[in-house]
């Protein structure tokens, strides 16, 4: 074939090329679609539309205020300058603080609330171990740790996922998830307290996801906190030889609220994790902790991974 014969080719391969790329393309993206990560993040985006929704309708009354005081200020000036959008941004500050003290009726308030802290027992069922067999001279009593109360019995118990647990619910990926009802739904909670470790925390576990935390409200999305192995949760004995995670490098979690030694003399710490409740979400009743493990073992160990949560604690506002 001449040379100059292969240009009547060339329109044709680029429209294969270019159409096959599109349809790698469009794969690709269907795939991504359909899979569990596009998923979760899909339902994380509906839950925060929710939650921004909510947010949108209980501040109704000074949406409305300020598109009064705009529309208003359009009236009167005609045409905006720099220094009356600079005042009218003042004006409509101050109009929406003082309808939100008028209608709330109570004092507006710049500083941080005052709180109390309510401790929630491990019930039997879903306490599974003793504190006092897992360190040797525990914290006992109403302990403040990383600025939170817990309330640690002589009999403590306390929760771990290595132990058998009498009242929880299967999972269809092998996991099992553990409902602590509340003694009474809680209002104007500011956050959650958790004392909790991991166990046989191996390195080949780094960076997993060993379970959830999950807060579920009567009249919101919950809350979940995931349990990543090196990030919000780490070894609970760190004197233990071989290859551990004993860091964590989440703001959340507060290594070294107490440090001791396990019942073989070998050095060991509880950590503070704080799950903290979203402000727009403080008006809702919290119901329900439900507390997740998911199963992970990979070669060669034998054991898996586990955590352990020793105590926990509410933090509620007070005076709202």
């Amino acid at each position: 074939m001449p040379k100059n014969d292969w240009s009547q080719f060339v329109p044709g391969l680029i429209t294969t090329i270019v159409g096959g790329c599109v349809l790698l393309f469009i794969g690709a993206a269907f795939t991504y679609f359909m899979s569990d990560k596009f998923k979760k993040w899909f339902k994380q985006l509906l839950n925060r539309m929710m939650l921004a929704s909510k947010w949108l309708i209980k501040k109704r009354h000074l949406i409305v205020l300020h598109s009064i005081v705009v529309i208003l200020g359009a009236v009167v000036f005609r045409i905006y300058s720099d220094w009356i959008i600079l005042a009218f941004s003042l004006i409509c500050y101050v109009a929406g603080l003082l309808s939100w003290g008028l209608i709330i009726g109570r004092p507006i308030s710049f500083g941080r609330r005052k709180t109390k802290f309510l401790p929630i027992s491990l019930k039997p069922g879903i306490g599974n171990a003793y504190l006092k067999n897992r360190y040797n001279n525990p914290p006992a009593g109403d302990v403040l740790l990383d600025n939170a109360q817990f309330q640690l019995g002589p009999g403590a118990l306390i929760f771990d996922t290595n132990e058998q647990i009498r009242d929880c619910r299967p999972r269809n990926d092998g996991g099992i998830e553990v409902d602590i009802q509340l003694p009474e739904p809680q209002c104007h909670v500011r956050s959650a307290y958790f004392l909790i470790n991991s166990v046989n925390s191996k390195s080949i576990y780094a960076h997993k996801n060993i379970g959830e935390i999950r807060l579920v409200f009567k009249d919101a999305p919950p809350i979940v906190a995931e349990l990543v192995l090196g990030k919000n949760i780490r070894e609970w004995c760190p004197g233990n030889t071989g290859d551990f995670v004993r860091e964590a490098s989440s703001p959340m979690i507060t290594m070294d609220v107490w440090t001791g030694l396990n019942q073989h003399g070998r050095s060991a710490v509880m950590d503070c994790l704080q799950i903290p409740v979203f402000e727009c979400m403080r008006n809702c009743f919290l119901k329900e902790i439900i507390l997740v493990h998911k199963p992970l073992q990979l070669p060669p160990d034998k054991m898996g991974v586990h955590f352990s949560i020793f105590a926990l604690s509410l933090e509620i506002e007070q005076g709202v």
